[in-house]
């Protein structure tokens, strides 16, 4: 309709959720909601109805606005969905659980002692005050990261450029996002849905194409074929 409001708002609670602890802020991938008011805190299970629809949101928001933080939220999501949720047959799995080891979270939160192992003094500085681990702990008396600080005033506070702040983080993400692989997983739901992978193929289609991804249309296309040739019998459609 043109309405510059209507957009305005998508547009932040889009960047909101993107900044938040709903999303998977090293590995990409949304909870299912929140569970406090400032959405620092999610319920910690990863579906694939959430994703898929909001894969391709956040995709058609990109071609909108150009921003690079929705860019991001689409290749981390589509990185996780490759990584973690597409069998080797072609179609997507249905969930990731919240618990591990017997406790929701485990798998996501940090304390200051595993953070400080793993960064140099200034880059800590910098991931601290980004995500959160600059203030008090958020989560059972540990750390669920989310954005608390944006670029410019993090370069200010600690005396780096604006790029070398980026580009500490990107690190940092990374060394977090390898050690976090070696802990005990959450349990996956491997059951085959055909409604759910109808949502994730249409998701990673539109990203595909709107980010230029040849991998991620290929991964849509593997899943439709996955649907055809297990799921279509006698013109009918199964569940799963």
């Amino acid at each position: 309709t043109g309405d510059e409001g209507v957009l305005a708002m998508a547009v932040e609670t889009l960047a909101a959720m993107a900044r938040g602890g709903i999303f998977d802020q090293l590995g990409g991938g949304f909870a299912r909601y929140s569970v406090d008011d400032e959405w620092g805190i999610p319920h910690f299970e990863k579906m694939l109805y959430d994703n898929g629809p909001l894969l391709g949101l956040y995709a058609d928001a990109w071609q909108i606005t150009g921003s690079p933080l929705f860019a991001r939220v689409c290749e981390a999501t589509a990185g996780w969905v490759l990584r973690e949720m597409q069998a080797p047959e072609g179609g997507y799995y249905s969930s990731l659980d919240a618990d591990s080891e017997g406790d929701e979270g485990r798998f996501y939160v940090w304390s200051r002692e595993e953070v400080t192992a793993l960064l140099d003094e200034p880059t800590y500085r910098a991931f601290a005050q980004r995500y959160g681990l600059a203030g008090p702990a958020n989560f059972e008396g540990r750390w669920h990261l989310h954005v608390r600080a944006d670029i410019a005033t993090i370069a200010a506070d600690t005396g780096m450029d604006p790029a070398e702040v980026d580009a500490r983080l990107a690190v940092a993400r990374e060394i977090l996002f390898e050690a976090r692989a070696r802990r005990v997983r959450p349990g996956r739901d491997d059951k085959i849905l055909t409604s759910w992978n109808a949502l994730l193929i249409e998701g990673m289609a539109r990203a595909g194409l709107a980010l230029g991804r040849a991998d991620w249309l290929e991964s849509a296309e593997r899943a439709l074929d996955f649907v055809r040739r297990e799921l279509w019998h006698d013109g009918r459609l199964l569940a799963s």
